[in-house]
């Protein structure tokens, strides 16, 4: 019971992709339109899981969250970063054709990789999370047409668009890993780890179809 105690938070973030998982295989249709819900509801937890009432700390994740929404912006705008891109109605409301919750997920990554790399140089911890951070992109990238995320022009995904997530995220997590890395959360951790399951099984399963 302690054990579980312990892990309630992990176990409804699991429980939530799960369904969420079996929900986009089988009618995606209805699933999609919820992407938000799960990612709003994970937040929430990895926000409680905190135990934090550090105003710096959530000023640090809202600029984080501003920075990558604006750099979105200035994506499907100009397609100066990223490349050639628009956002479908998954993720839910928009500003400037980008979904709020973009910029949201920008923090909840930055902070999650933070928390998973533990180098002693502060180089280093931002090279290794912009490079879990990309890895888990690749996996999101192979289905997000499919389930209204994100379209590629001419359904093509240009290597610059790693390329600019990388540089993007190295600059956000260098400059912010110091504020970030203080605030230990096992939950962040783990999340990162749900979400490349539950993109990684939904390519797998796009590749035996």
């Amino acid at each position: 019971m302690d054990f579980i105690r312990k892990n309630i938070f992990l176990a409804v973030v699991i429980l939530f992709h799960v369904i969420g998982l079996i929900g986009f295989i089988i009618t995606p249709e209805k699933f999609t339109s919820l992407s938000y819900v799960n990612l709003l509801l994970s937040v929430g937890l990895i926000l409680y899981q905190s135990k934090t009432s550090s105003i710096r700390f959530y000023l640090v994740l809202i600029c984080i969250a501003l920075i990558g929404f604006f750099a979105e912006v200035i994506g499907v705008k100009t397609a100066i970063l990223f490349g050639n891109y628009e956002y479908g109605d998954a993720f839910g409301y928009k500003v400037f054709e980008v979904p709020l919750m973009i910029g949201i997920n920008w923090a909840m990554l930055a902070y999650s990789t933070i928390q998973i790399v533990n180098f002693k140089s502060r180089i280093a911890n931002a090279l290794s999370a912009s490079l879990l951070m990309v890895f888990l992109d690749f996996f999101i990238e192979q289905n997000a047409e499919k389930y209204d995320f994100w379209y590629w022009a001419d359904s093509y995904i240009p290597f610059k668009n790693y390329q600019d997530w990388f540089i993007i995220a190295f600059l956000i997590t260098f400059l912010f890993e110091p504020k970030l890395k203080k605030h230990e959360n096992i939950l962040s951790k783990q999340f990162y780890f749900v979400q490349v399951l539950f993109f990684l099984i939904l390519w797998l399963y796009s590749k035996l179809l």
